[in-house]
């Protein structure tokens, strides 16, 4: 499903818009006479890294009764013992020095299984990856004692899914899939497909499925395509192909219906109420291949093009998803979140919504300028970008999906298609979609709150068919925006400018408001047209005059409302018009604001900025605290919650402040929330901004409307974090399985760039290091999850552990974790070491064309050292990450005295 939520939204042959082409990639695909079907890239920027995906165009779909779960299962155990692996697959890879997760790793899907490779020292490994496949590919006989071991870890990757998204997800999955194969199960299976399954029914799904003739591989590097087709040949060619079980095209499409239905989701840990008004219908010309499905993909492009600019003319939270549910069959639902007692509302919205898309139909001028964008991105940007995440991305979307690949050639007859489609074919489009007679409405609502049992009528089609005939009547963009100047008044700014810095190295600017706030500006060429803008406020929940839940509701009513002198226009649309991305944070000791906008919006987001913080709204106050109410009871309650409320004990001695009961809640009023806010608003803030403009045009407007807002001292009250070691069990879990979940800290007062920036390598070495401990002892885990967070500002580091395992094991692998961990320092190797030196080139070659990761920089250096010595030590970093200086910096990733430890056990049953 494709997420609809920008202005415009390209097809497949655009997928290189962002692309900057700093060479010229290359692309030839082919088929050995064993049926395998390879595409190679070769992509000049790659340098050394190579990047490997094989497909199995067989998943969880093709199974057959009494074979649930199995597709998954195989895809674990082809990693098992075999006569060319005696030790496992698995177990050689790690032994070479490849790591899970980050150098190999599959996923299982409804119609495929892939594997997918990045080998540790580059396209050298060609050989080396292409034998892992041929591995895969070869016909096995798994080992019962291999599966008996491996059953455990599937059983806790069941556990680890057993979330209340998930759960949701996979009612909604079901609904939309309703009557396809997919919608039996989720891939993992049941835990009692999981327990009964057998190695040889394993067995018998490789070997039906895992033949060369439906295989796909691609390889993507700075590699010659001829001598990698050579080595593909080499060491594929021989593998035999299969005979293919006959698959009944209808039994893998939803079944449409030919009337409307209504279906509830909901889940006993639910708290949240959405609404989805989803169209299922034919769309076979789309999925079909040669030109006369490059237009009908183009047409769909246009019509979803068109719904995404009514519903931003519309100014509603409503979102839309097109996308493909089936070989032939397609959907379009439309999305908005609602507020327990305004279910019937928030379908009225949705109606709305579909309403205003049948009523504005798409004109000749409108469709015109977005056939121009297409045409002229087609015409300048190149086919295949010279970026190897882009070209592997691009793969996963053409190639393995069974989509051709942007070409030049594709290209020119996707341009010959695109000036087929008119205004009118794309108002027969969108009428298709919308007229399709299987509509589906998906409530979900909290257990205990009564479910809508009905829908609003819609228009009868004669009615609707007369409105789309009409003249032109789409808004357009100029008569329908609206500017900085209508939403909000001018301000004059009473503030001053008291001192100003510069530091020319680095071209960053300090300055000194009036008011008390700081600003710090970073002039980078990779900021292109935009702005970066954060502002950071040393006052969170937990002030001294504060209430801490109270002030946690006040910013989520007022972070989600239109600011009270916007004079009643939609804030989403406004900030759709203005290209400005908005996004606050209120954490115990800070408040953060994120805001990107391109850089001719500067002055609007410095207004939206400063209304939030004078002249706030509450919106939609007593529904946001009717939902908190409801939701209070039922998450204490669940096991999330009960887990956190543990978490707290285990860390801090008590738990958080909370209200006693929903009642509470229900009793603040406008007026409370409204001065919580005004209390969090008033702490001082600093500003960082990131762009290529010079400071003197940013300095005015900043003084304008930043240096006279009022501002008073905040004093933060920190719960304090406990000492000394500890390990607490909690009954609590419903999955059959324990989570362990282990804290540590530390203080550490010699901060540096080069320690920061080590620590992040050293936690991806503590995680391969975990991950091929625990399983390689047997010990069944699942969701090795650590991390390890710098805190210099608080002269600590602070670590956490969290993985999954059976509950008899669980004592034993937290002792073998806390070992792995202990040990780090004086196990890391020079190879390791120099490996990781690697990675971190390779990964700030991308971080340094990053405005966001510089915007997260000064703020470190600045919040940390006053200037901005961070970025000054960038180009020499590199040099610290050595064998020497990696081992001193791993002693401060975990610290044994301070180790507390939950294991959350299962609800013992009596």
């Amino acid at each position: 499903m494709l997420l609809l939520s920008r202005l415009l939204l390209f097809a497949a042959a655009l997928f290189t818009a962002a692309a900057a082409c700093a060479g010229r990639a290359e692309y030839i695909e082919g088929r050995l006479g064993n049926g395998l079907a390879y595409h190679i890239f070769k992509v000049p920027s790659a340098d050394r890294r190579l990047v490997l995906r094989l497909q199995i165009n067989a998943g969880t779909a093709d199974e057959n009764d009494g074979e649930e779960g199995i597709a998954h299962i195989t895809e674990h155990m082809v990693f098992q013992s075999s006569p060319a692996f005696p030790q496992g697959l698995g177990s050689y890879l790690n032994a070479e020095g490849w790591q899970m997760g980050r150098h190999y790793n599959a996923q299982t899907g409804y119609h495929h299984t892939r594997y997918m490779l990045t080998p540790p020292y580059g396209r050298r490994q060609l050989k080396d990856a292409l034998a892992v496949y041929r591995q895969i590919l070869t016909p096995q006989t798994f080992s019962a004692a291999d599966w008996a071991k491996e059953q455990q870890v599937v059983l806790s990757e069941w556990r680890g899914q057993q979330t209340l998204q998930h759960r949701l997800s996979r009612q909604h999955h079901a609904l939309l899939y309703s009557g396809s194969r997919s919608a039996r199960y989720a891939p993992i299976g049941s835990k009692t497909a999981i327990e009964n399954a057998q190695a040889e029914t394993a067995n018998r799904f490789h070997n039906t499925w895992y033949g060369s003739n439906n295989a796909v591989l691609v390889v993507v590097g700075d590699i010659n395509p001829k001598k990698a087709a050579a080595a593909i040949e080499e060491h594929l060619g021989r593998l035999k192909p299969t005979t293919l079980p006959e698959r009944t095209a209808g039994e893998y499409e939803p079944k449409l219906t030919d009337a409307p239905h209504t279906a509830r989701v909901h889940d006993k840990d639910n708290t949240e109420t959405k609404l989805a008004l989803v169209y299922r219908f034919n769309n076979a010309p789309s999925q079909s291949s040669g030109s006369l499905a490059h237009y009908h993909r183009l047409l769909d492009n246009f019509a979803a093009h068109t719904i995404s600019r009514r519903l931003q003319n519309m100014g509603q939270p409503v979102s839309f998803k097109l996308g493909n549910i089936g070989k032939q069959t397609g959907s379009l639902g439309f999305y908005a979140d609602a507020a327990a007692d305004t279910q019937q509302e928030t379908l009225n919205l949705l109606h709305q919504a579909v309403e205003a898309v049948r009523q504005q139909p798409a004109g000749d001028e409108e469709t015109a300028a977005y056939r121009k964008v297409l045409h002229n991105h087609m015409r300048t940007v190149p086919a295949l970008p010279d970026d190897l995440p882009q070209i592997v991305q691009l793969a996963d979307d053409t190639v393995l999906a069974g989509k051709p690949v942007p070409t030049p050639d594709n290209q020119a007859v996707e341009r010959g298609q695109l000036y087929r489609i008119s205004a009118a074919a794309v108002n027969k489009r969108i009428a298709e979609w919308l007229n399709a007679p299987d509509r589906l409405t998906i409530i979900q609502a909290p257990e205990g709150v009564p479910a809508l049992a009905g829908q609003p009528p819609r228009p009868a089609p004669a009615a609707a068919e007369s409105k789309r005939n009409r003249p032109e009547t789409a808004p357009t963009a100029a008569n329908t925006a609206v500017t900085a100047t209508t939403a909000f008044p001018q301000h004059k700014g009473q503030g001053r400018l008291m001192s100003e810095g510069f530091d020319n190295h680095n071209k960053v600017s300090y300055l000194q408001f009036s008011n008390g706030d700081k600003a710090v500006l970073l002039q980078k060429a990779v900021a292109g047209g935009k702005i970066y803008f954060r502002a950071v406020a040393d006052g969170g929940y937990q002030q001294s005059s504060l209430g801490a839940w109270q002030a946690q509701l006040a910013a989520d009513v007022v972070s989600h409302s239109s600011p009270a002198n916007f004079g009643g226009q939609s804030l989403k649309q406004w900030q759709q018009q203005q290209g400005i991305a908005y996004r606050y944070r209120l954490e115990s000791d800070r408040q953060t604001t994120d805001i990107q906008a391109p850089q001719q919006t500067f002055e609007a987001l410095l207004q939206l900025y400063r209304s939030r913080q004078t002249d706030p709204a509450a919106e939609h106050w007593q529904s946001t605290l009717e939902t908190a109410a409801l939701r209070h009871p039922v998450y204490l309650q669940s096991v999330p919650g009960r887990q956190e409320q543990e978490l707290e004990l285990l860390r801090y001695g008590r738990p958080e402040s909370r209200a006693q009961n929903s009642g509470e809640i229900r009793a603040l009023t406008q007026t409370a929330l409204l001065q919580q806010w005004r209390q969090l608003a008033s702490a001082p803030a600093t500003y960082y901004v990131v762009s290529n403009m010079p400071s003197e045009k940013i300095k005015p407007l900043l003084v304008q409307y930043l240096a006279d807002i009022p501002r008073r001292a905040a004093e933060n009250r920190p719960t304090e974090l406990l000492t000394g070691a500890t390990l607490r069990r909690a009954a609590i879990n419903d999955t059959g399985g324990t989570d362990i979940n282990a804290w540590s800290w530390q203080p550490f007062y010699d901060w540096t760039p080069d320690t920061s920036e080590q620590i992040p390598l050293l936690v991806n070495l503590a995680n391969a290091r975990l991950k091929d401990e625990l399983r390689s002892r047997n010990q069944s885990t699942y969701g090795v999850k650590f991390t390890a967070l710098p805190q210099p500002v608080y002269n600590r580091v602070e670590s956490n552990l969290f993985f999954s395992t059976p509950p008899a094991q669980a004592a034993e692998a937290w002792q073998t974790a806390q070992q792995v961990l202990e040990r780090l320092p004086e196990n890391i190797s020079k190879n390791e070491a120099d490996n990781l030196q690697q990675l971190f080139i390779e990964q700030e070659a991308k971080r340094q064309q990053n405005p966001e990761i510089w915007l997260e920089r000064l703020a470190a250096s600045h919040r940390r050292y006053g200037d901005a010595r961070y970025l000054s030590r960038l180009p020499e970093l590199h040099r610290t990450i050595i064998q020497t200086r990696l081992r001193q910096t791993a002693k401060l990733l975990w610290h044994t005295p301070n180790a507390r430890v939950l294991l959350v056990d299962p609800v013992q049953i009596e």
